[in-house]
Parts: C-alpha cells; structure tokens; sequence
C-alpha cells in the first residue's frame, strides 16, 4: 500500500495575503531536507498541508529525525493512501491498525480524528468519526475510547476524493521557515546561551550566520573547536552556515595593559569593540541585526545599564532571544536541541581572559566615550578583520 508524508504548518496559516510566500520556502526546504535523507519525491500543496509521496524503502526513524530539524512544520505523520470508498476504507483502517506499536507504547485508549475536505461527504465529521471507531472497537484492538487524552489518536483525512488516514504524529518544531526573515549575524561562543539565542532566530524565520571572537594568541583552540561543533549542529536546522572567526586576544590584552581606561570598564570596552567589529562583519554578509546570548542581570556586562552602553557602539539592533530566560531554562534548551554537551565542557572563555577583579555595573556612556577618543578604533577594527577566518558549515 502507498505511504505518504502529510506535514502541516501553524502559524504560517495566519499571514493572511502573504501566505503563499512563507508556503513556498517551506516548500523548498521540506523538499531540501528530504534530498538529504534520499526522498526524491516533491511535496505538494493540497488544501493547505503539504503531502509527498514516500518510496517502498524508505527509512521511517531518519525521516522523523530530519524533520524534526524544520522551522515551519507545526506536525506531521506517515499517512496510508488508499482510493476506495468510504465503506472499504472502514475495513481498511482496521486491516492497519499498528498492533505490535499499541503493545510497545502500552496503548489503552484511541480516538478517531477526521478532515474533511467542503462538501466532500454528505455525512457530518462527528457521524465519520464516530462510525470509524465504532468499527474499530467491533474488530476488538484492545483499545478503549478517550476524547479528551487518547493513547493513540487515529487520524483520517479525506482530500478531493481520496482518503489518508494514520495512527499518531510527530510534532515538529514550528515557528516560521527558515530564510523568511532575512540574515542576521549571531556573536557565538561555545558556552550555552549565544547558540540557544541563534537557535531561536532560526525557529522565527532567520537566517544566521555567525561570528567567534577567538582569545588566540592567548587562549587554547578548545573553544573555538566547540563553537565550530555547536555551528554544525544549528546548522541541522537552517541549512550551510557561515561562520567568521575572530582574533580577539590581543585587543583584550592592549586594553587591558593601557592605564588611560579604568579596569572596571574593561568588560564594557570588550564588548563594544565587539559589536563594531561584528557589526562591519554584519554588513559585508547583507546581515541587518546582531544576536546576543545576553540574559538580564546574568553577568556585569548585562545589566540595565552596561547593554545600554554597550548597544550604543552599533547602528545595528541587537536582538537578545534569552533576555528574560534563566540558566536553568537555557540549559533545558541546550539538551532539547543537543548542544547541552559541548557547551557544558569546560574551557577558557574570551570574555575571561583580563577580566577585572571587580566589573563596573552601571557605566556611564560619557566616560566610554572619553576612552574610545583616545583609541584608534579604525586601525584596531581593521587589524581584527585582517586576521578573520571564514569557515563554511553544514
């Protein structure tokens, strides 16, 4: 029997006259991310689901486990297709019912869910799904009903004259497809917070591409290996990433060693010279706004007081996804979408390297701007920028 894909979107569903734009990138990548599995078949828009046709041989756990990695899919499962009438189909659903599944999840409970296409029946969706299971409960599958909370949920679509009907789904990740957006430029470390943040750009549509700033000369390749690690990963979920390596170390370790700025400030300066460095990154790649792990009142440098200091050094948006999470929270995250790891191994960060003994918390943009008079922040950009690796990641 004939198996297909039918995947679903949410909010797309809500863009009104724009609607057909989000459809058609998430088109293109549901058919992108299947090529990589080896599913060569197109999907198609069939009143507002996609559907494809899946071959005799394919493998059900990579197919989960790829789209599962796609912005846009609200849900999807491995429907039957069966061109019959409405009768057979009846005992069709019964001849399929998953019974080794039902014993492995410990199934106690179904319930029968029914699309329909307008007009497509003269019967009523409740008289449908009442008549299905009524002939599920006759054929004796164990299963009792539930319509609040079924352990196995059996859904039936009927779309122009030809029914598909499946046992449970998967939910995706949903939020809108990736490339809707436009590009922005991820400030990347391989701790938790700044690939959690990227991760949720790219749920809302993004494109991301990222910049590390790297403590070498003076730290070890430990993170920057991380942060590529971490760039692979988020790449699952948005396709080929860019990714701009950095060398920061020396830049921290003159501003540290020059007795015009105060060692209070040093966190702050860092942290702006950043942003003008990626902001020049951001242009060059077409990037309209700069992303940040920043979580409020986490560290000294994201006070109130020190992000508005330091926002000022860009005429960029920085957008912080995690500004209102919690460690815990952004440590839940890491191990959903399988960062947890790489980040919770220990390494030397870039932002410790000549870190003050005492950070200042509310920094006055007066004084920051008095020490940057006194720097040549063109030659020192320009030397950072001279000395940036560009590293391709899929």
């Amino acid at each position: 029997m004939e198996q297909y894909l039918i995947i679903h979107y949410g909010e797309i569903g809500l863009k009104g006259g724009n609607k057909r734009f989000f459809e058609d990138v998430l088109k293109r990548n549901i058919n992108f991310a299947l090529d990589s599995v080896g599913i060569t078949g197109r999907a198609r828009m069939v009143l507002s689901r996609f559907v494809v046709k899946l071959p005799a041989d394919f493998d059900k756990e990579v197919v989960v486990g790829t789209l599962m990695n796609v912005p846009g899919i609200q849900n999807f499962s491995f429907y039957y297709h069966k061109k019959c009438k409405y009768e057979t189909l009846l005992k069709d659903i019964v001849k399929n019912i998953p019974k080794e599944e039902i014993l492995a999840m410990g199934a106690k409970t179904f319930r029968v869910r029914l699309k329909k296409s307008q007009g497509e029946f003269e019967k009523t969706t409740p008289e449908m799904e009442r008549e299905i299971g009524a002939e599920l409960l006759k054929a004796d599958i164990g299963l009792g009903v539930s319509m609040t909370d079924p352990d196995l949920p059996v859904y039936v679509e009927a779309l122009n004259g030809e029914f598909y009907y499946c046992f449970g789904r998967y939910n995706g990740i949903a939020g809108l497809p990736s490339g809707t957006g436009g590009k922005v430029l991820s400030l990347i470390s391989s701790g938790f917070d700044s690939p959690i943040a990227s991760y949720m750009m790219m749920r809302r549509g993004a494109k991301v591409s990222f910049v590390h700033f790297s403590g070498k000369p003076f730290g070890d390749r430990v993170e920057e290996e991380g942060v590529k690690e971490l760039v692979k990963i988020l790449s699952k979920y948005q396709g080929e990433s860019k990714l701009t390596v950095i060398p920061f170390g020396d830049i921290q370790k003159s501003l540290s060693i020059n007795s015009k700025i105060p060692a209070s400030y040093r966190v702050v300066m860092y942290r702006r010279l950043m942003l003008k460095i990626a902001e020049k990154v951001a242009t060059r790649d077409n990037a309209k706004a700069l992303i940040t792990g920043e979580s409020f009142g986490q560290v000294a440098s994201q006070t109130l007081a020190n992000m508005s200091v330091i926002d000022g050094a860009t005429h960029l948006p920085v957008f912080r996804p995690c500004i209102g999470l919690d460690k815990n929270e952004i440590i839940d995250m890491s191990r959903v979408i399988g960062t947890e790891e790489i980040s919770k191994k220990p390494c030397s960060d870039t932002c410790a390297l000549f870190m003050p003994r005492s950070p200042e918390l509310s920094a006055k943009r007066s004084v920051v701007e008095e020490i940057e008079a006194g720097l040549d922040l063109k030659e020192i950009i320009e030397g950072a920028l001279n000395g940036k690796e560009i590293i391709k990641i899929r």
